[in-house]
């Protein structure tokens, strides 16, 4: 059993401190506010703590470093950011997006970590984990960032984008008339991961995209990510 103390109790820090309990570990959750008000119980936490991880914004990450940097010494130190780079905190980031709801432990041991080339393994620093994990070279980190933030964050902008016009077109509510619909995209990746693409500019239907895009053009925002997406998915289309 391996003993931690984790700072920041937002989305990560709480999902990260059950999951490491629910692995039989002892790990204890450090709120803003407790390590504001209550800095000698923090140094005794981190004391007995084997490993010592930040869950807190990126930009917030050097100074944790620099607060704690004596208490720290050569302790077990990690962050769970995709992009930053701290001298002396290693970055093992969870390629999930966590919601404000504890996730189950079943759900968790499916989630991909993404750690430090060079630096402790996976399995150093969360014994007994059996999550899936690759190893990032720190030159090649904000390019592993960029990745993860076009799969997942723009993929959810252009869904929260389009949920209005299609909720509105249907009378229901966005979850329910994109649900499914969406549901049958990560299926068809599932099946495919490189080769999911479907509908017109899959199929080079250059009449249908040529419709879509005058559809679009009342709404200049929708149909410039059209654009994007018709310019990197079929580069040669007859404009």
């Amino acid at each position: 059993m391996a003993r931690y103390a984790i700072f920041g109790a937002g989305r990560v820090g709480v999902n990260m401190t059950r999951y490491l309990t629910d692995l039989g570990h002892q790990a204890s959750l450090i709120s803003h506010s407790e390590a504001v008000s209550d800095a000698d119980g923090c140094r005794g936490e981190i004391r007995a703590a084997d490993i010592v991880a930040a869950a807190v914004p990126d930009d917030a990450l050097a100074g944790w470093r620099d607060q704690w940097a004596r208490d720290l010494g050569g302790k077990a130190a990690i962050h769970f950011s995709g992009a930053a780079r701290i001298e002396g905190v290693y970055a093992f980031h969870p390629l999930y997006s966590f919601p404000q709801t504890v996730v189950p432990a079943a759900t968790m041991k499916q989630v991909a970590f993404a750690c430090p080339k060079g630096g402790p393994s996976f399995g150093d620093i969360f014994p007994g984990a059996e999550n899936p994990n690759f190893e990032i070279a720190d030159k090649d980190r904000a390019r592993y960032h960029a990745l993860a933030v076009l799969s997942g964050n723009f993929a959810a902008y252009l869904w929260n984008e389009t949920a209005k016009e299609l909720s509105e077109f249907s009378g229901l509510k966005p979850e329910t008339v994109m649900g499914g619909y969406l549901s049958s995209i990560i299926d068809r990746f599932l099946e495919s991961p490189e080769g999911s693409l479907t509908g017109p500019v899959a199929r080079k239907d250059e009449k249908t995209v040529a419709a879509n895009l005058d559809a679009l053009s009342s709404t200049p925002k929708l149909r410039g990510l059209y654009e994007a997406f018709l310019k990197a998915a079929w580069p040669d289309y007859p404009s």
